[in-house]
């Protein structure tokens, strides 16, 4: 065999057993590159999910972390009243959405119903702002201690961070933000406030606050909720709470106990309260500017709730 025969063969043989290793290497080498190009990829995405966790966590902290105390408003309203629940949502309502992030106060509303009806659930499935007290008795001034009772019950379990809370007529236009300013200088876990009744400071039937616009603080939520409802005008139990009724009459005679640890404020001159002088009152008082001077229009229809709005400039 000459020289070139046997080079042949050399190259031949080498490259049958070279060959194979080198594909061989090369192909172990893609799987490893592939593989931390892979792990690489995984770890950006999970990376990315973290910081988008982060983000969400780091929003509701902010959230969490508003200091401003927070009101809770709850506003009676009848099954057959949606017109006037929708021209609150479209009123001052409205406002109150839109300034919510300037105002001084978290807020929370719900429209306040006795028991659920098919329309009244249509109603809540699209504005989510209806409570169901699921009271016993119905009717106009009926029983309505029942109401007010199991309203403080439901903000006291449900809504515990809250410093105040209100029960509000559907008939009410309250001014914002004037309202809620004038709430900022009174506010105290101890508030009795709202259009008063009688002059003297002993809280009874007779020296009371209205309930169409009522503020009252948490303490005395709290020590309300705690005590027994009764629902007759006489309790075996002395300490349990009466009903006359009326849901400002009978909380003026549960509070009447403590008094002394009451702040009892007024603003009559800033709240109007329509009464048998519905008609002067009107005269005097629905005009441009109002909520310049005033905070609450009790006793308004759909149009005059429609008229103070405008009048207010959307609360600014």
């Amino acid at each position: 065999m000459n020289e070139k025969s046997t080079c042949v063969r050399g190259l031949k043989c080498l490259f049958n057993t070279w060959i194979p290793h080198i594909i061989t290497g090369i192909l172990l080498i893609y799987i490893t590159f592939s593989g931390v190009l892979y792990i690489r990829q995984l770890n950006t995405t999970t990376v990315h999910g973290e910081n988008e966790i982060s983000n969400e966590q780091h929003f509701n902290t902010q959230i969490s972390q508003d200091t401003r105390p927070h009101i809770v408003l709850g506003i009676l309203s009848g099954e057959k009243k949606i017109l006037f629940r929708d021209t609150q949502r479209n009123t001052w309502i409205k406002t109150m959405l839109r300034l919510h992030k300037v105002l001084p106060f978290k807020i929370t509303y719900k429209f306040l119903l006795d028991e659920p009806s098919s329309e009244s659930i249509k109603e809540n499935n699209l504005h989510k702002d209806i409570v169901y007290l699921n009271v016993s008795h119905h009717g106009r001034a009926v029983k309505f201690g029942e109401k007010m009772y199991v309203w403080w019950k439901y903000i006291h379990k449900v809504y515990p961070d809250a410093l105040m809370g209100a029960r509000i007529d559907d008939d009410a236009f309250v001014c914002v933000p004037q309202m809620f300013h004038r709430l900022n200088t009174l506010k105290a876990d101890n508030l009795y406030y709202g259009w008063r009744h009688g002059k003297s400071r002993q809280i009874n039937r007779d020296n009371r606050v209205d309930e169409m616009f009522l503020v009252l603080g948490k303490d005395l939520i709290s020590l309300i909720s705690k005590r027994t409802y009764c629902g007759q005008k006489k309790c075996k139990n002395k300490d349990d709470l009466i009903d006359i009724d009326f849901g400002d009459t009978s909380l003026a005679e549960w509070l009447s106990v403590y008094s002394d640890k009451i702040n009892f404020k007024a603003d009559n001159d800033r709240i109007v309260q329509c009464g048998a002088n519905s008609h002067a009152i009107y005269k005097k008082f629905l005009k441009p500017g109002f909520c310049d001077k005033q905070l609450v229009f009790h006793k308004s229809t759909c149009k005059m709730m429609q008229q103070l709005h405008s009048w207010n400039n959307h609360g600014g």
